[in-house]
């Protein structure tokens, strides 16, 4: 019987662990090999305090051998089913079942993807899902940028703000479906936008080099040179499990927790990408998985008195 299970071993997961496991708790963590955080698709990481110049497989070593060196139980398992009984739950995997009297969902979030040809090939080489993590990186560079909702406008604006020289966001309508706040705020920039467009092909040699573009209204295709190409028309949260354990979501199928990282149903915790947060990053992650941690912390103690 485990105090936590933690599902997911990203930065939100992988925290709550090392937490838990300084408190004393017996923790087990299960990873999805098929699915690894995001995080490891990062091809530098600049934006956490007190580490520099490290990418994505990196740093998440680095907190996987923390975990490790605490006596942390990790492993490679994917979850299929979480069952809740009268004083426990049974966390049902793809190898075998275990019993936990509490749990802690961190699976994260995918990137969504445009599904056009040369995105998989030149994915961390030129493509890019996260302005703010990668946006210094093409600082002086021409890039694109994909969409034409909140995170694509708040990308291109803040893409602008590190020094990226050129920036044309890409968007298959004719208006924005983002806030007006954020509209307003690129009309008064150096953005340009290409409307009634949709991206057709990324090209390159061992980096991006060129983008196809087709207009939907004339069907013709028009190859520009780039820098760099920004995909964002938003994420989808891993939450499978928890919708079919009849956690709440929201609209979009985010995890809905309250501050302290409470799920509607009693004992099971929710951290990172997967919850309804305002900010996706892995400083913010990992915040969640404290919170959630200690919160999971006090129930077990609470149902031990």
């Amino acid at each position: 019987m485990y105090d936590i299970l933690i599902i997911g071993k990203g930065p939100a997961g992988l925290t709550a662990a090392i937490f838990a496991v300084r408190r004393g708790l017996k923790v087990l963590v299960l990873a999805n090999p098929a699915e690894p955080s995001q995080m490891t698709e990062a091809p530098m990481v600049d934006n956490y305090p007190g580490i520099l110049d490290v990418n994505g497989i990196e740093i998440m070593k680095l907190f996987e051998d923390h975990a490790i060196k605490l006596k942390t139980e990790i492993k490679n398992e994917e979850v299929t089913e979480i069952r809740k009984e009268k004083n426990h739950f049974v966390v049902k995997t793809d190898k075998t079942e275990h019993d936990c009297k509490s749990v802690i969902i961190s699976t994260g979030a995918k990137h969504r993807k445009a599904n056009i040809k040369g995105e998989a090939e030149f994915s961390g080489k030129g493509i890019s899902y996260c302005a703010n993590c990668d946006g210094p990186l093409f600082k002086g560079k021409s890039v694109f940028v994909v969409g034409g909702g909140d995170s694509a406008l708040g990308a291109a604006l803040m893409l602008e703000h590190m020094g990226v020289n050129d920036i044309t966001i890409i968007h298959r309508r004719n208006e924005f479906r983002a806030v007006e706040s954020l509209q307003k705020q690129i009309k008064k920039s150096k953005v340009k936008v290409m409307w009634d467009t949709i991206p057709v092909e990324i090209k390159g040699d061992r980096f991006v080099k060129s983008i196809i573009v087709k207009n939907v209204k004339t069907k013709k295709d028009q190859e520009i040179p780039t820098g760099g190409v920004f995909i964002e028309i938003g994420n989808v949260p891993t939450s499978e499990l928890a919708k079919k354990l009849k956690i709440k979501v929201d609209e979009r199928g985010f995890i809905t927790v309250d501050k302290e990282m409470n799920t509607n149903v009693e004992g099971i915790f929710a951290a990172g990408d997967c919850t309804d947060g305002p900010v996706k990053q892995m400083i913010t992650a990992c915040g969640d998985g404290a919170i959630a941690s200690t919160s999971a912390y006090t129930y077990v103690k609470d149902k031990e008195k």
